[in-house]
């Protein structure tokens, strides 16, 4: 009798399991059909496992790159792994590629920082059946599957705008770029130049690169107005190079100096606020993190992208200077 009871009882009890797996997992389709039609990502969770390269671990802007690629990856349950060159390195950058690649993981988001050595290895990976999204740099020539960025001729022409207004249309520049082999600092340097050489009161004297180095900035600079004591104008278009360039311009008491930065870090912030840097063109790293993970998981989804997603970058100054802490 007491088996017949407990066979009963078992059954009842796998009955009831087998129902509420049942209503728990309609419940959760549910949610993810509500979440979806609300416009929030619903519970893909593919397990997909994606690696984003960084051009340098723990520099603030790579910093929120990667807080708006793991909000994403959080979002639609991507495992996302960050990793990068402590310090700025090309081919330390190629290298972490390749390992990504014989890794096998699902997707690549990195720069394409040159188009030479950046677009073979890209190339690589897409052949062996891995989707890339370049970042911050594009490699056009590649098979990337989409770029997602700033659109950094056209920030370099803001920059001219920004030279011009600042000086009336007179002056001789110094220009320090984050890199002379860079594709993004090339880029910007040109759009740069192809605004100054329309006005003949205008001139760059001298660039010279910072390699996305603070003290390398610093140095350039020191040497670039030492040698030209005429510059009266100096624009960096890296992160750290204004800043730089702030520091000797102070030390060698050259004051009043008009500098155009790039980027929104605090300290730029800081002296766009004090009038020591006349201002700065702030691009969306977090907004770029986020829309790549984002496009990716579309991607796995079968959908079709587009081949270029810009980033809008916006001038700050004294005026809007508290708008860039969030962006």
């Amino acid at each position: 009798m007491d088996k017949k009871w407990l066979g009963v009882v078992i059954a009842l009890f796998l009955l009831l399991a087998y129902f509420f797996i049942g209503f728990a997992g309609h419940s959760s389709r549910m949610g993810s059909i509500v979440r979806e039609l609300s416009g929030q990502p619903g519970d893909v969770n593919p397990g997909y496992h994606i690696v984003l390269i960084e051009q340098e671990r723990y520099h603030p802007y790579w910093e929120m790159v990667e807080k708006g690629a793991k909000e994403a990856a959080e979002a639609y349950g991507i495992d996302i792994e960050f990793t990068g060159p402590v310090r700025n390195n090309m081919e330390e950058q190629i290298s972490l590629l390749e390992k990504a690649i014989a890794a096998q993981v699902d997707a690549i988001i990195v720069q394409g920082l040159n188009d030479e050595k950046f677009t073979p290895v890209i190339d690589k990976a897409v052949d062996r059946g891995i989707p890339v999204i370049t970042i911050d740099t594009d490699a056009p020539a590649s098979k990337r599957l989409a770029y997602v960025g700033t659109d950094n001729a056209a920030a370099g022409e803001i920059l001219g705008r920004m030279v011009v207004k600042a000086s009336g249309g007179k002056g001789k520049i110094g220009v320090i770029i984050g890199s002379d082999l860079a594709k993004n600092q090339l880029q910007r340097l040109n759009g740069l130049s192809h605004v100054v050489k329309q006005y003949s009161g205008l001139e760059i004297v001298d660039v010279r690169s910072s390699n996305i180095s603070h003290m390398e900035a610093i140095q350039q600079a020191a040497e670039m107005l030492q040698l030209h004591p005429e510059i009266d104008v100096m624009v960096g278009t890296s992160s750290t190079d204004a800043l730089g360039i702030l520091q000797v311009s102070k030390r060698l008491k050259r004051e009043p100096m008009t500098i155009i930065g790039f980027d929104n870090q605090a300290d730029t912030l800081a002296a766009i606020s004090r009038g020591d840097i006349k201002a700065t063109v702030a691009q969306q790293p977090f907004l770029m993190g986020q829309m790549a993970v984002k496009l990716l998981n579309e991607h796995f989804q079968g959908r079709t992208l587009q081949s270029e997603y810009f980033t809008e970058v916006k001038v700050l100054d004294k005026s809007n200077v508290q708008e860039g802490e969030s962006l």
